[in-house]
């Protein structure tokens, strides 16, 4: 519903993109100390925090309480210290009672604010109120009772300052197409809706609704099942919103025609039905619709152009209901000849009781209206509050304002109301009009109660072709067409999601067409999490960091060792694929590169379960059948325990869960150098006995160092190309060589680093260099690097300095990588000579046109020509 949200006026003014920072009194190089927390300090925030994520987790709360009962602490651990202190009775009957929080706080400016405000929304919601009604089937007095008695009784409870609650246009066609035809054989009149021939029993099934959504409204806030609504994706509710805007907008263009058409919920039907009775249209109808549609459209733009008429958008409704009731009364051959139809009586009086008319024998009937009336109710109300909350700078509990609807419609349900949720249009203006507390609530509930008591015979004039115009105008801006353009560009798979759901309710109904949308949600769901990402991993060259293959472009993996990175949590859904692609991606290298080492980095999995247990075992199991080892690298605490108490960690063996994947990497091969050196000492032992003599051993003799290498990253950093470079012995007068591939290539060094490797036999050197393109001022190309790397291999061969890649076994304690291009094949010398010479030769064409242009609008010679040809160029390589 977010996209509804912004649709409505209700969004953020200005969507800020940088911070609005005064650096000019900041010196350069100024600076900045770090500094941390006392570890008291520390120890209370950890507490904090972890109370509060046991306090999320309804279950965990639950069985830290009974434990907690019966000792002094679960497990001998301390008491959590609270977030806050104890509260008092006083306070927690407060953070249920709203008004005892914000009556104290009025004061004069919030009182006059309010006032107005609610007084604006009162004489808005009036007029409102009736087509909405009349959108759910229901007498027009009942629509004006719903946007009372809710609106009031949530001021006591909600916690939204600006929220107007009361009768909404899409829950109101949620009604009328889930009761309608819900009544017995008796109320089936040819050519007539049940709630036209059975008014009263209708009405009564409209409450019972009502009852049932805020009976499961304030049964989820207590379950806190608020959550559940996170399943409904954006693009599947806004597709269902712009289907249910045109059915309601359809529905309300018999007015305008001036002949009856039936009310449907399929916009076939009514296609149908206008086309076939086009010729009945009347004239008068038509045309005043549609001054009275053209109004209130302009009126909203001028509006909201110019914010010294902003009450204008708020009281367009009533001032077309003004005028169209005059126009009725004077001229009376519009409703006499003119086929003008006009509202009639409304009764008056207040509210009358409905308590006596529940059936409850009827909840079966009404629970399938309840659900989606209780859901987007629910979905509209959380999302335009908690914008108009940050926008204010204050919080709400998405819970106590669940509570809130609940109690507003099981209260409004026993005196005559439909169910009722906060409305986009009215909130927008309430708190464009300066609501700051909900006293505008009541005042709205007060204006509206006085126009029950004294003002309903205004009404009987009033034409219903307004109240159409009324309505189609408050549901234009939910048909998000621009989000569906905006969703093809952004992803397709969301863009058919949203045609899908927009489609299905307007050919299968709004009931079908909701439960389309979850259905899709769910499956979306679903569907991610059966199918987690698993993101394979590759070593930087000349580092200890293994990136995504994807995130990175120039990367090398590790010879027999396949490194991956699983991407959720895994539970009984999702093992088995992980499982499956495992044993893929295994078969995939066997020809290219023999996976002997299998190393699972755990960081995303927060938790398993024992299904997920059983097919980890069942990984290992059948690897080690197969000659491989594997490894878990950064398996969280959570995890661990549980796989401890599964008997995981003994199975598998604790020297094979570390904490970092350089760790992993270093391990598999040590174990690797022994587990060749038994197959080659003892021939007589079979593969897998030396792999478990290779673990009997002790592998802490074997010294696992890094090889001569050159690495390139275009994403370590956020404004340089980071060079890494190792040696594995110290090369003299090699830097002056390097800094000269530099400048040659045009690349200016930000920012140089040097560090020693720390060997036992060798004294060698890791340098890491920040570059930047001298021509672009960014970083470097992918031509550029390549560039750039052939120059430093050349060096490094100069030297007599290897950096190649390994091929066959891998060298005793030394590091060795494929690359990406050796995996696919390697391009030879002179394959690399000519790729070069090309762009050399484009390089000089595109500078050659440059300075021609330059030379013809007499600007002289002003740029760098190449000095080096084809010739030198080559000889420079070799």
């Amino acid at each position: 519903m977010q996209g509804v949200a912004l649709g409505s006026g209700i969004g953020p003014e200005e969507w800020k993109t940088e911070d609005n920072l005064m650096l000019s009194s900041i010196e350069k190089n100024e600076a900045v100390k770090i500094n941390v927390c006392k570890e008291e300090t520390s120890r209370d925030v950890a507490q904090i925090l972890q109370a509060r994520q046991i306090a999320n987790n309804p279950m965990r709360a639950y069985t830290r309480m009974c434990s907690e009962s019966l000792t002094s602490s679960p497990d001998g651990a301390p008491p959590l210290r609270k977030a806050k202190k104890a509260n008092s009775y006083a306070s927690q009957l407060a953070s249920v009672l709203s008004v005892l929080q914000w009556l104290p706080m009025l004061d004069f400016h919030t009182i006059k604010a309010d006032i107005v405000a609610g007084l604006t929304v009162g004489v808005m919601v009036i007029p409102q109120s009736m087509s909405y009604g009349s959108i759910a089937g229901l007498p027009y007095i009942n629509g004006m009772y719903s946007a009372c008695v809710p609106t009031f009784v949530y001021a006591f409870f909600g916690q939204s300052r600006q929220l107007a609650v009361g009768p909404v246009a899409m829950v109101s066609l949620l009604v009328e197409a889930g009761l309608n035809g819900q009544l017995g054989p008796e109320c089936d009149v040819d050519g007539k809706a049940q709630y036209e021939t059975c008014t009263e029993q209708y009405v009564a099934l409209a409450c019972l609704t009502a009852m049932v959504v805020g009976a499961m409204q304030i049964l989820a806030s207590i379950l806190r099942l608020g959550f559940l609504v996170s399943f409904l994706g954006h693009p599947v509710i806004s597709g269902f919103t712009s289907g249910a805007a045109i059915i309601i907008g359809l529905s309300q263009i018999k007015y305008m025609l001036g002949f009856d058409i039936p009310k449907s919920q399929y916009i076939y039907d009514t296609a149908i039905n206008v086309a076939s009775n086009i010729g009945q249209t009347k004239f008068m109808p038509l045309l005043l619709g549609v001054v009275w549609l053209g109004f209130l459209v302009a009126n909203k733009k001028i509006a909201a152009k110019y914010p010294r008429l902003r009450i204008l958008g708020a009281m367009g409704p009533l001032i077309s209901c003004l005028v169209g009731t005059l126009v009725v009364y004077f001229i009376p051959m519009l409703r006499d000849e003119l086929d003008v139809k006009y509202v009639g009586e409304v009764p008056s009086g207040i509210f009358p009781v409905s308590i006596s008319s529940w059936q409850l024998d009827k909840i079966p009937t009404v629970i399938a209206t309840a659900v989606p009336a209780c859901l987007i109710g629910y979905m509209e109300s959380i999302a335009i509050g908690k914008n108009l909350a940050s926008k204010h700078g204050y919080d709400i509990d998405a819970g106590q304002e669940m509570f809130a609807l609940g109690i507003a419609n099981i209260v409004g349900a026993a005196f005559s109301c439909y169910p009722v949720t906060g409305s986009f249009s009215r909130s927008a203006v309430n708190n464009s009009t300066g609501a700051l507390s909900q006293l505008s609530g009541v005042i709205t509930a007060l204006v509206m109660l006085a126009t029950l008591l004294f003002l309903t015979p205004l009404f009987y004039y009033l034409p219903k072709f307004c109240l159409a115009a009324i309505v189609i105008n408050s549901v234009i801006p939910l048909v998000a067409l621009g989000e569906a353009k905006r969703l093809f560009f952004v992803k397709r798979q969301d863009f058919v999601l949203w045609v899908t759901a927009f489609l299905g309710t307007l050919f299968l109904g709004v009931l079908m067409g909701i439960s389309l949308a979850v259905a899709l949600s769910l499956g979306i769901v679903i569907y991610e999490s059966v199918r987690p990402q698993i993101t394979i991993l590759w070593r930087i060259p000349g580092t200890t960091i293994y990136r995504s293959m994807k995130q990175e472009s120039r990367g090398c993996f590790i010879p027999n060792v396949f490194i991956c990175r699983i991407g959720s949590s895994l539970y009984f859904a999702n093992a088995s694929f992980v499982k499956e692609m495992l044993l893929t991606y295994v078969s995939d290298l066997e020809e290219v590169n023999k996976t002997e080492y299998m190393i699972i980095e755990m960081t995303p999995v927060v938790s398993v379960d024992s299904t997920a247990c059983h097919v980890i075992k069942d990984i290992v199991n059948d690897f080690r059948g197969r000659g491989l080892q594997v490894a878990f690298a950064m398996v969280g605490n959570r995890v661990e325990k549980t796989l401890r108490k599964a008997g995981l960690k003994t199975f598998i063996g604790d020297q094979w869960f570390f904490h970092t994947v350089e760790e992993a990497v270093i391990y598999c091969i040590k174990h690797q150098h022994a587990t060749k050196s038994w197959q080659g000492d003892t021939s007589c032992i079979s593969p897998k006995d030396s792999i478990i003599q290779a673990e009997v051993i002790g592998l802490d003799a074997i010294t696992v160092q890094p090889g001569n290498e050159i690495g390139f990253s275009n994403d370590l950093h956020a404004s340089c190309t980071m060079v890494f470079i190792n040696l594995t012995q110290d090369v003299p007068m090699i830097m002056s060589d390097l800094t000269a591939v530099f400048r040659r290539n045009s690349v200016t060094i930000v920012r140089a680093q040097i560090d020693s490797l720390d060997l036992e036999d060798a004294s060698g050197a890791k340098d890491i260099f920040y570059i930047r393109s001298i021509k672009t001022g960014s970083k470097l190309s992918e031509l550029e690097m390549q560039r750039v790397r052939d120059d430093l291999e050349a060096v490094l061969c100069k030297h007599k300095v290897g950096s190649g890649h390994a091929e066959g076994n891998i060298p005793t304690r030394t590091y060795s990588s494929y690359s990406a291009d050796s995996l696919a094949g390697s391009l030879n010398q002179q394959d690399r000579m000519l790729r070069l010479e090309e762009a050399l030769d484009q390089q000089l064409e595109t500078t050659k046109a440059m300075q021609a242009e330059l030379d013809q609008m007499g600007q002289g010679t002003c740029l760098p020509m190449p000095c080096l040809g084809r010739q030198a160029r080559s000889q420079r390589l070799l």
